[in-house]
């Protein structure tokens, strides 16, 4: 079973802060390779809808992701946005990924500040919008 941390490259923070402070990201997806015992940005830009972040979501491979999520204020008359951070272990995944992603979660996500929500996920429906929205205590 593999343990331990891996590395978190550099451009995984300086990533997340664009995401974070300016409006030229709105999602960073990572991914952890045990091979080389580090975390890297695998993909990052800006959605036009969330649906385009959930598509990377696919097939067996574990990820990590925050997401700028955007949603609709109560009355509706404004949009809002919280930072999440995704944990994608899929089901199919290989239990050397399950194990590899789940003892990296934290070390990840303790080094990004300032994340509202944290969505662990395996199915695809757990990352449905709706989903996601639903799990923000107060709005």
């Amino acid at each position: 079973m593999t343990r331990g941390f891996a590395t978190i490259k550099p451009e995984c923070e300086e990533t997340f802060d664009a995401v974070k402070e300016t409006d030229a990201l709105n999602y960073v997806i990572y991914e952890a390779s045990a091979h080389d015992k580090a975390i890297s940005v695998l993909k990052s830009g800006k959605y036009e809808s969330y649906d385009e972040v959930v598509s990377h979501f696919k097939g067996d491979a574990p990820r990590y992701a925050v997401v700028d999520f955007e949603y609709d204020s109560p009355t509706g008359n404004e949009k809002r946005h919280k930072l999440v951070f995704i944990t994608w272990v899929p089901e199919t995944a290989s239990i050397h990924d399950k194990s590899y992603y789940t003892s990296n979660k934290d070390h990840l996500y303790r080094a990004l500040e300032d994340i509202s929500l944290h969505v662990q996920a395996s199915k695809p429906a757990e990352l449905a919008h709706a989903a996601i929205l639903s799990k923000f205590k107060v709005l």
